[in-house]
């Protein structure tokens, strides 16, 4: 028995944005377990990684995801004050092997820092996306509730194809 495209897009939005195992999306939608692992590898063969779409999700709120945030904007505004004290009457003194030693480290640390937090440029990519569209979901049915449903379906089949758009 053919599914509707509704379906397959309410499943892979269980799995991608609702965080569920797979097989729970699938019986969430009263569909087979098989069917729905079959979906999410022939959505992958076309460019839509459902597991992908997932850590990008994932990524972007909860725990996980504010700690990163949080441990980039503290490293940031560390770095920026090494920044200003070597450019300070203080740090201008220092003998320029010393200057050097540190702005060689703190480059060292920012690309780690920036490797682990975001060496994955597709999940980097998804991140943001994920992240502009909660906060348009949130603006939508703020200001305009009476489109939220239409909105809503309208992003659930929307959500594979900017996982394509996002794939190059």
């Amino acid at each position: 028995m053919a599914h509707p495209a509704e379906k397959k897009n309410a499943v892979r939005h269980s799995y991608v944005t609702e965080l569920l195992a797979l097989s729970v999306a699938a019986i969430k939608h009263s569909v087979a377990d098989g069917t729905a692992r079959r979906w999410k590898m022939e959505a992958k063969d076309n460019g839509d990684d459902w597991d992908l779409a997932r850590a990008a999700s994932r990524r972007s709120e909860g725990t996980a995801g504010e700690f990163t945030t949080d441990f980039i904007e503290e490293f940031t505004i560390q770095v920026n004050e090494t920044f200003e004290l070597l450019k300070s009457p203080e740090g201008a003194a220092l003998p320029l092997e010393q200057r050097t030693k540190v702005l060689s480290s703190l480059t060292d640390m920012m690309s780690k820092v920036m490797k682990v937090s975001g060496g994955n440029k597709k999940l980097e990519k998804r991140t943001i996306a994920a992240e502009v569209v909660k906060i348009l979901a949130k603006f939508v049915s703020t200001k305009y509730p009476e489109f939220a449903p239409e909105f809503v379906e309208i992003l659930t089949a929307f959500g594979p194809r900017l996982d394509q758009e996002l794939s190059d």
